[in-house]
Order: structure tokens, then sequence, then C-alpha cells
């Protein structure tokens, strides 16, 4: 067997095979063996039927071609296998008609996934700023949980902003009813927006049993073209007035808060502060691992076959349908409130489905060159842990959603980014910018799998992404 590759501009591949008269025939001998047990024969036991007599039953023809299939099934896999092609779909075939003792040559052309030529990813670098909480913002922490743990008190005077108000309110914008509500609570605020603007001001002063009827102008940024800048008539009645009471900010309220774990003001705020700075430093390391992987997308050359953007707006569809059902909404619902055809809805799709193909592309191959490796064990107690959550671990985005936590989470990952022993002081000596571990997030695409993979050495400490989860990481110092 001769087997010549191709690789086109275009994201393709063309596979030629050329097969020998000799291996035709032995493909046939290993077709006849395995159609035999499915064929009776009168007169033997399946199983022991000679191949003439099956031939008669079932034609020369039929018997060469099988093997003739099995044959080109095999050099298509050997040969994907073996040049690291990864196909995107079924592949094209010219195949003409055998001819008995002749050779045969087969033509396949299949669309492929061609790797991203990534540029010097290792030289870029990007610094973090120092991370600080104020105190204005511990402070702004502590008003919301008294906030939340406010008690009402029923008043009898006129409504204030910040009083709690329930009552019934009718809206009507011409002849169409917009809102029929009854013993609904309102608080009042200066700040209303959206469809109710200006109601709390035309409330504020009525005392409850008190009814009345007052006009606004619904705002002409309103979501709803036909309501908005239109006129709206309401008709309230006020049933009930109760005014807020905060908790005093003493120890006996951060104990209770915290439910007896914290028994001081100061100490609440001191973990109030602690989870403040661990928020920031997830929304820097995010954003710098965003900022990184777009760095290197803008640096990359990519070859894209149409298809694969194909498939990525059906899976992002599909993911969107699967949100509109969980709303009680089928597609065709949704189509026809945002006034769009399937075809514009999928053109929509397709930019962000090309970015999102040329993400995975950049995180396979940055993966491929740094040979980071997730232990199956870990892989297993997260599909062990999905399955008993009764998660569809088939669905692809499942699966990379499985990879990825597998890649953040992994020790062997972790010690990667942190370095081997020593890794600190190969940072602290380096005299440039502030160097950043790396992680490329695992994905898994066109029912092949890819993992987090890198190279376990101090000088690979180069500035990509820092998805470090330990505080001597996090630590290291800014030169």
């Amino acid at each position: 067997m001769k087997v010549s590759v191709e690789k086109l501009p275009s994201s393709e591949a063309v596979l030629e095979v050329d097969f020998t008269w000799d291996e035709l025939e032995k493909a046939s001998d290993k077709a006849f063996r395995k159609l035999v047990q499915q064929v009776d024969i009168q007169g033997f036991r399946r199983g022991k039927a000679p191949r003439s007599l099956v031939e008669r039953r079932l034609g020369k023809e039929y018997i060469y071609q099988e093997g003739l299939d099995e044959l080109i099934s095999d050099a298509y896999r050997d040969t994907l296998k073996e040049h690291d092609l990864t196909p995107i779909s079924q592949p094209k075939l010219d195949a003409p008609e055998f001819e008995i003792g002749q050779p045969y040559h087969v033509k396949l052309t299949v669309p492929i996934v061609t790797p991203v030529e990534l540029g010097d990813y290792r030289s870029l670098h990007f610094d973090r700023d120092e991370i600080l909480v104020t105190s204005e913002e511990v402070d702004k922490e502590l008003e919301a949980l008294r906030n939340s743990s406010a008690t009402w008190e029923e008043v009898e005077r006129p409504a204030a902003f910040e009083d709690r108000v329930t009552m019934d309110l009718r809206l009507v914008s011409g002849e169409q009813q917009i809102s029929d509500l009854k013993d609904n609570p309102f608080t009042l605020t200066s700040e209303r927006t959206g469809l109710f603007t200006g109601l709390d001001d035309n409330i504020i002063g009525m005392q409850a049993g008190e009814s009345k009827e007052f006009t606004t102008t619904i705002p002409t940024d309103y979501s709803n073209e036909k309501l908005a800048g239109q006129e709206g008539s309401y008709t309230v009645a006020l049933h009930k007035i109760e005014e807020r009471h905060l908790p005093e900010l003493d120890d006996a309220f951060a104990e209770k808060v915290s439910e007896g774990q914290y028994e001081s003001v100061e100490t609440l705020s001191k973990v109030l502060s602690d989870n403040i700075l661990d928020r920031k430093k997830r929304t820097v390391r995010d954003e710098l691992r965003e900022q990184a992987i777009k760095a290197v997308i803008e640096q990359s050359t990519f070859t894209i076959h149409p298809l694969l953007i194909d498939e990525e707006v059906e899976e992002m569809e599909h993911q969107f349908s699967h949100m509109l059902e969980q709303q009680h909404l089928s597609f065709d619902q949704y189509l026809m409130m945002t006034r769009k055809s399937m075809e514009e809805y999928r053109q929509e799709l397709r930019p962000d489905a090309e970015a999102r193909v040329k993400r995975q592309l950049v995180l396979d191959e940055i993966a491929r060159q740094e040979e980071i490796t997730v232990q199956a064990d870990e892989l297993e107690a997260l599909f062990n842990a999905y399955f008993i959550e009764g998660r569809n671990i088939g669905d692809r985005a499942t699966l990379a959603e499985i990879a990825e936590q597998a890649g953040l989470d992994s020790e062997d990952t972790a010690r990667f980014l942190a370095g081997p022993d020593g890794a600190e002081e190969v940072v602290a000596e380096d005299t440039s910018a502030r160097r950043i571990g790396i992680n490329a997030v695992p994905c898994f695409i066109f029912e092949r799998k890819y993992v987090v993979s890198g190279a376990q050495e101090a000088e690979f400490f180069f500035p990509l992404f820092d998805l470090l989860k330990t505080e001597q990481a996090a630590a290291a110092p800014a030169q």
C-alpha cells in the first residue's frame, strides 16, 4: 500500500492511496471469513460453507467490495494518526469502481484542523498593579450587611424616601394596561429607573389609606419601543407605610450576622477586607489571563476551515436554546420576539464563534508545546462527581468544563505554575518586568481530548497566564 498526503492552504488534506491486487485479495479473504459467519447456506453449518457458495449467494464483487471498504477505512484511520491530522467531518471520497485483478487507487479529501502558528508568546510581559483594600470599601460591605439585617416598623406619618410602602397600583398607557398590582411592596427611592420612573416622587407625602391618580412619562430608553416616551397614567391606593431601622454597628451585630463566627466588629472587618482582597485578586487574575490570551491570539496566524466556525455556531445555538428552555421559551418564540430569521441569528453568531475557535486553537497549541498533563485519576474524580450530579457528560460544554477544572485544580499544574523548588529565587533574580506563570486552559474539541501541558523547568516561568492559587506565588516580588 502506498499513501501520499497533501495539506492544502484551504485547511484540507488530500489522501491518495494505492492498493496492490495482492492486498485486495487478502482483504477479500478477510471479508469472506467475516461474512461466512453471517450467511446461512443449506447443508452447511454457519461459518463452514465454501467461498464459492457464499459468492454465489452474495456476489463475488460484493465480497471484494467489503474487503476494499475495510482497507480504505484502515488506511484512512492509520494515515490520520501517522500524520497527526484532526478531521472536522467525514472525508469526500473519490473511489472508482474496482476491476478484478487490477490495483486500486482512491482519493480522500478531508477538512482538518490546522494547528495555529503561535508568535513568540514567551516574550510577552504583563505588569500587575498593587492590589489594595480601602477602609471605604470595608465600610460599604458593613453597611450592606446592616441593610440586609434591617427591620421594618409600621408608622402613622406621611411616606418619605427610604420607607417601604404597600399599595395597589394600576398603570395604563393609552388603552393598554401595563401593570395591575395588589398589595405590592415598594421601597421608595430617589434613584428609580425603568418603567416606574417618577412613581416615587408622587407617593412621597401620602398617608396610609389615601388614593391618588397621576401621570408620568415612560423613559425614552425603555426596552419596549411601543411604550418608550409615552404618557403613563397611575391609580394607586396606599395601604401601609413602614420605616426601616438599621442595627447598631457593634460587636453584638458582628456576632449575629456571622452566626457566632466573629465576636467583634474589628474581626468581622478584617474578614471582609480579606474577602474583598480575594475578589480583587481573582478579578486581576482573570483580566490578566484574558489579556494574555488576546495578545497571543493577535500575534498568531490562523488557517480556519469554515466548518469549524459552523460547528461552533451550532454549539452556541444549542447552549442558548437550552437557556431559553429553562425560561420556558422556545427558539421560535425568541426569533419572533426579536424579529430575526434563523439565518440572521446564525450570521450574528459567526464573529463570536470565530473568536472562540481561535481561542481553542491557541490554547491547544500552547498545551501541546508545553506538555503539561492532567493525571487520569483527577479526570476520573471529576467525571464521577458530574455523574453523581446527573450532569450530561456527553455534552461538549460539560466536557470542556470538566477539563478546565482538572487543569486549574490539579496539583501538577499548580506545581508547574509555581515552579519547582527554588523557582521563586529564579523569579526574584529576574531584572525584567515581573514574570508570570503559564497555564493553558484545557478544552475538548472535535471529539479529541486536549489537556494542559507544559515543561517542568524553572526557566519556563515566562509571563503568560497567572492562574496561581497559592499565596506563595501571588507574593512573588516585583522587580
